[in-house]
């Protein structure tokens, strides 16, 4: 992709036709930017440090098939006065259930935001979408974040993940080694070593992310046969 279309892509993400409102860019007085997804055609949008960990986390469950961010506005009405509100995201599960997301800090959750969600819950029941609001509260350590960010780069560094060579891995992936005995297989059988990372995002091989991740990690095979039957 050359420049023009990497620029092309991103104001694409900050200039959605379904938006109410433009998305204001990154500046150092507001927390913003733009995360990597395999769930979107185009890169997630967030507006605060919760909103990307969230998208990260997203990443990793299996169960959710796509992901969108601000993806759309609805009206509710409140004391017979119209209003617009546009979610964080938009989660659609494997089951093909969608749940609308508001992710707040639980310090700004008071009775009059309580209600707020409650109108916002009872007008997108209307439309047969779940309602969540997640807070800091919600999310795993630091570590752990830290650790699901450096899986996801590594996974996402290989663009092209030959299924031919992810059914001979899993082929010879015993039930439980460390990372450095799957890093030794990988060079065995001439293969990138970020696939075991492509195994961990898709949930083929379970690691402990609550710890710094080493060569003496423990990997346990997890592999399962996605939502749709195929490798995706």
């Amino acid at each position: 992709m050359n420049e023009h279309s990497n620029h092309s892509n991103i104001d694409s993400v900050y200039n959605k036709e379904s938006m109410r409102r433009r998305l204001e860019r990154f500046s150092r007085f507001n927390i913003s930017g733009l995360c990597p997804t395999l769930k979107d055609t185009q890169p997630h949008f967030f507006e605060s440090f919760n909103e990307s960990h969230f998208a990260l986390m997203f990443e990793f469950d299996q169960t959710i098939k796509s992901v969108r961010t601000q993806p759309f506005s609805i009206s509710y009405t409140d004391d017979k006065k119209k209003r617009l509100y546009t979610p964080d995201f938009s989660l659609t599960y494997c089951n093909k259930s969608i749940c609308v997301v508001e992710v707040k800090h639980s310090k700004a959750i008071d009775e009059k935001t309580k209600r707020t969600h409650f109108l916002i819950e009872k007008a997108l029941a209307k439309l047969g979408f779940k309602f969540s609001v997640l807070t800091e509260e919600d999310l795993p350590s630091r570590r752990a974040l830290s650790n699901m960010k450096m899986i996801l780069r590594n996974a996402l560094s290989m663009k092209v993940v030959n299924d031919e060579h992810v059914n001979t891995l899993l082929d010879v992936l015993p039930s439980e080694l460390t990372l450095q005995k799957a890093h030794a297989i990988c060079d065995a059988l001439n293969l990138n070593r970020n696939l075991i990372c492509h195994f961990i995002l898709k949930d083929y091989v379970k690691i402990g992310f609550s710890r710094d991740i080493c060569s003496e990690s423990i990997l346990i095979n997890n592999f399962m046969v996605m939502c749709d039957g195929r490798f995706n």
